[in-house]
Order: C-alpha cells, then sequence, then structure tokens
C-alpha cells in the first residue's frame, strides 16, 4: 500500500531525479509530480520516468501533494520551502534534500506567516555523484546509504515518523539528529573530503596531470562536482567546515614534519593508524 497519494519534487536533478525513480520502484507513491526552472529538463525527466508529470512552478506543483521535497540548491531551499508553504494543503509535509541543515532549518522553522498545519523536517541523503543532471538519476542511489532526518523541538513527531519511513523505503539507512550535529559530522565525512579533492586539484599543475593514474583519479574524483552548489555548501557550513579543516591540518602537518625530519617509526605508526581506521569503514552495499 503506498504511503502517500502524491509525492511534489522540486528541483529534478540528479539527487531529485533518484528520488522519482526510487519512489516509483519502493511504490511508495501513486503519483510524482516534478517542478521544473526549464522546460528542457521537464522533458528529460519525463522521457526517463523520474516523474509522471512536470509543471514549471511551485503553487501548481505542491496544491495536492501530500509530501513534498526540496531536491535544489542549498541557498534556494528556504525560499523555495516559503513558496511551497504557503500553497500546500493542510497536513502537508515538507522535507529537502540540502548537505546543510542547521542553515536551512533554521531559515525554514522562522518563515514569517509559517502554516500550523503544515509541516517540515529536513532531511540529507547521503548519496550522489560527481555528475549532474537528470540524465545521471538512478533508482538505487540510495540504498543502504545513511540517511540524515533532523530534528528540533519544533519538529513535528508525526512528520519526523513518517519521512524516516519515506527514505527509509527508498533504502536509505535513517539517523536522527539535530540541525548542528548533522552539520559537524557531515563537515567531516563530506565537505571536507570535497575541500580537499578541490586543493589537491588545483594544486597540482597541468603538466605533472598528465603522468596521473588511478590513484590521483580516485583521490580528486569529487573535485569534478559543480563548483557553485559546492561554495554554497561550504559558505552556509562555514563553521563547521572550517574546524574540520583545522583538524585535518593538524594531521597532516604532523605526517608531513615525519617525513621531513626522516622519522620513519613515526611515519608507519600514523600510516597504520589511518589504514585502521580506513580499513573499518563499512563498504556501502554488505555483503551479508
Amino acid at each position: 500500500m503506498a504511503q502517500f497519494n502524491k509525492i511534489a519534487i522540486i528541483g529534478v536533478g540528479l539527487i531529485g531525479g533518484s528520488i522519482g525513480l526510487a519512489i516509483k520502484k519502493s511504490g511508495c507513491a501513486r503519483e510524482v509530480i516534478g517542478v521544473f526552472h526549464r522546460e528542457v529538463t521537464l522533458k528529460k525527466a519525463l522521457k526517463c520516468k523520474a516523474v509522471d508529470s512536470g509543471v514549471m512552478n511551485v503553487a501548481d506543483g505542491v496544491r495536492a501533494a501530500d509530501l513534498i521535497i526540496i531536491a535544489a540548491p542549498v541557498h534556494l531551499i528556504p525560499a523555495l520551502a516559503a513558496r511551497a508553504m504557503k500553497n500546500a494543503k493542510p497536513g502537508a509535509i515538507i522535507t529537502d534534500a540540502g548537505s546543510t541543515k542547521e542553515w536551512i532549518v533554521n531559515k525554514i522553522e522562522k518563515t514569517p506567516g509559517k502554516p500550523a498545519n503544515v509541516y517540515f523536517v529536513g532531511s540529507h541523503p547521503m548519496a550522489g555523484s560527481e555528475h549532474a543532471g537528470v540524465r545521471f538519476a538512478r533508482e538505487d542511489l540510495f540504498e543502504e546509504s545513511p540517511c540524515i532526518v533532523t530534528r528540533t523541538p519544533r519538529t513535528d513527531p508525526g512528520a519526523l515518523a513518517q519521512i524516516s519511513r519515506f527514505w527509509r523505503s527508498l533504502g536509505g539507512r535513517i539517523k536522527v539528529m539535530s540541525p548542528r550535529e548533522h552539520d559537524r559530522t557531515v563537515s567531516l565525512i563530506s565537505h571536507l573530503p570535497h575541500v580537499v579533492a578541490f586543493s589537491l586539484a588545483g594544486a597540482v599543475p597541468v603538466k605533472e596531470m598528465a603522468c596521473a593514474a588511478e590513484g590521483f583519479r580516485d583521490t580528486t574524483r569529487v573535485a569534478s562536482s559543480d563548483p557553485e552548489l559546492w561554495a554554497d555548501i561550504f559558505l552556509t557550513n562555514r563553521k563547521a567546515v572550517s574546524d574540520a579543516g583545522a583538524l585535518f591540518g593538524r594531521q597532516y602537518y604532523k605526517l608531513l614534519k615525519a617525513i621531513a625530519t626522516g622519522n620513519r617509526l613515526l611515519t608507519v605508526s600514523i600510516l597504520r593508524h589511518s589504514k585502521s581506521k580506513r580499513d573499518k569503514l563499512l563498504p556501502r552495499h554488505p555483503t551479508s
């Protein structure tokens, strides 16, 4: 039995399109409607069956939706949420897929005139790709991936339970935490790796890149991500990202000093410690 009659997705790119495909695979909604900024994207989304229908404005898209998912760039989410709240039916739930949470949740919870009978719960499915656009959408993108759902004193418990159930139906492993805890956690495991990848790709001269093999490609893969999108993520989580960078810097300079001074014992010790931590990382798709 479907959990929702109609789900609206605002922003149908890689994430929004993958959500649409995963909804269809899971059967958790009877109908998926997409809200688009460009008609060319609407046509692509219909072609790959990420949505059942599409519209070009928020009001028409959300009016009959039980669940509204905002899968747009971080800096657009609060304004889109305000527009969705204004036009949503009583009892509707709004969530997002943004990579930062405290900035988004604070702005949305303080929206002037926010209806008491339209609920917001912040979400962050920890899945993605360096590619962008609905043509890269995948129905299995969220399977066995962590999905962080945020809770504040203003969060409606019933809406929280519904959103958790929704992401679970798409294959996500649910973790509930505060927006601030989310931002600190993802600054270390997601945002910092992107900072490092962008920095490494920018530091190596083009001439030397001609000799790069898989090691360099793997380490810098996410540096091919959308710069505009990641600038917004970094800047809306700048305190946590800066703190994560400082933590990384201490570890980096400790290793660099051991190498520079020829201290093999310390160098091996640092590398072994790091290898041990990395080896304990669970695979995304467990074999059992």
